[in-house]
């Protein structure tokens, strides 16, 4: 192997080699230590280096656990980052079947005798758990309510159906794994049910209609070529949610503004709702609920 296949060689692993590769490459054990020396390779783990000039980043310090760990392989909140369950980390984290693997400075580890070939895939050219073994895992190093929100954001990027997700816990639970018993709590008070939703803003609506008691409505609720976040046909009550990203253009207000007026052209009365409303005021997003079936009922 060439100096050049060296460098595409690192450019595959995130600017990384390992101290075997390079003697696999034709260097010899006294021309690899000159590269330390020289600083033309940094040691972030023993026998895993970082060429000189490669930008430090996280990927590069997961894969770097890995490459220093036997049959390591990318798991838990580091696995769910790269899956983009969670939208950020700052843990590495890994998962290998030996219990005298190398402890690394900065990194979680786990044991499991069971992180087999068919849980490991390659994600962002890293060998990481798949998403389903990755949600079971989860249940083990996070609060419930950020694992339903990985659940939701895995359902609405279709890594996964609930019923995968939820063989993948029957076939684990089995082993006793830790977490199981939460994604099973997690699933078990989804209050939308089986049903996908099409964001997390969605769920969270749906957990305070049922919390605060208020009565079930219909969830994507179909009004002639319009489809509605939330329901009551016979008040013709409509509740819509809307994250972030629900008018970031000029178009895309225009055209839910178009949609509302069209709705309540046909005699529906339409609710509205942020984010903000939902997460930080909720007794209040089910007070004008509430109130508004009241009076529709009148």
């Amino acid at each position: 192997m060439s100096l050049t296949a060296i460098d595409r060689l690192a450019r595959r692993q995130h600017g990384l080699v390992t101290r075997p590769q390079l003697l696999a490459a034709g260097l010899t054990r006294h021309e690899v230590d000159g590269w330390l020396v020289r600083n033309r390779a940094v040691p972030i783990h023993p026998t895993v280096y970082r060429l000189a000039g490669v930008p430090e980043s996280w990927h590069q310090r997961q894969l770097a656990a890995v490459l220093a760990t036997p049959d390591g392989v990318t798991s838990h909140r580091a696995a769910a980052y790269l899956w983009g369950l969670l939208p950020e980390v700052d843990v590495v984290e890994l998962t290998t079947p030996y219990a005298r693997s190398p402890e690394l400075v900065g990194v979680t580890r786990h044991r499991s005798l069971d992180v087999h070939k068919a849980t490991v895939v390659t994600r962002d050219g890293i060998p990481t758990t798949n998403p389903l073994r990755t949600m079971v895992d989860l249940g083990a190093v996070l609060k419930p309510w950020l694992v339903a929100d990985c659940l939701e954001r895995g359902l609405t990027e279709k890594l996964f159906s609930l019923k995968a997700v939820d063989s993948e816990r029957i076939r684990l639970s089995r082993r006793g794994r830790r977490g199981a018993g939460v994604i099973r709590e997690v699933m078990d008070e989804r209050a939308l049910g089986s049903t996908p939703a099409d964001g997390l803003l969605e769920v969270r609506m749906a957990a305070l209609m049922r919390d605060f008691g208020l009565p079930q409505a219909e969830f994507q609720y179909a009004i002639g070529p319009y489809r509605v976040d939330f329901a009551y046909p016979p008040l013709r009550i409509i509740i819509e949610v809307d994250g972030w990203e629900a008018h970031q253009t000029r178009r895309a207000l225009q055209r839910d503004l178009e949609r509302q007026n069209a709705l309540i052209a046909l005699g529906w009365k339409v609710l509205r709702f942020t984010w903000e409303d939902v997460v930080r005021r909720p007794s209040k997003v089910a007070a004008q609920i509430r109130a508004a079936l009241a009076a529709a009922a009148a």
